[in-house]
């Protein structure tokens, strides 16, 4: 299964698109998207890959997070609990937002990171001015820039910039955890 559970991902998709001053149209030809799958994502309906939401983020100058969440109050306290939080599911990546702060200049998110295949999950550049931090807790991948990945271990820390293709693909058949936190930067 790919995509996204229990977020308000149409409300947030609609609200983006105007304050940008786009069409259907035009955001489907700026994330590669077809109009009939964004007419149904601001509907309410669908099952977006986390390689479509990624396309629209970017294609809205705007974080994962800001589509895929809705509004936090803010608390003195916040726990999550494993399996809580937003989740998003790709060829090969399983996150769980655990956290958001959003707004200009920068951003950031903070995911529960885990590897539930084999597959090699493509990741398309995000917006100028992001990076990926990832510190492994579990299992071996592989992980950044096409010509410049790195292999990690547990323990072992790696931060790149985002804002070029990149790619993560697990070492082995052990499972793949560790703490993904993606910050932005307004260029």
């Amino acid at each position: 299964m790919d995509g996204i559970e229990d977020a308000p991902l149409a409300a947030n998709l609609c609200r983006l698109r105007r304050h940008q001053g786009m069409s259907v149209v035009e955001l489907a030809r700026r994330s590669g998207t077809s109009r009939a799958t964004l007419t149904q994502l601001e509907a309410g309906g669908g099952n977006p890959t986390l390689g479509t939401l990624y396309a629209l983020a970017n294609a809205l100058d705007a974080q994962l997070a800001d589509l895929i969440t809705g509004s936090v109050a803010a608390a003195p306290l916040r726990v999550r609990h494993p399996g809580e939080g937003t989740r998003v599911v790709g060829d090969a990546v399983e996150a769980w937002l655990l956290d958001t702060t959003a707004g200009r200049p920068s951003s950031t998110e903070i995911y529960d990171f885990r590897l539930h295949s084999a597959a090699v999950q493509h990741s398309a550049a995000h917006p100028r001015g992001t990076r990926e931090h990832l510190h492994l807790y579990a299992g071996r991948m592989r992980i950044g820039p096409p010509d410049e990945t790195v292999d990690m271990a547990p323990g072992d820390f790696v931060s790149f910039d985002a804002a070029r293709e990149h790619l993560y693909h697990r070492i082995g058949t052990a499972a793949v955890r560790g703490l993904l936190v993606i910050t932005r930067a307004d260029a």
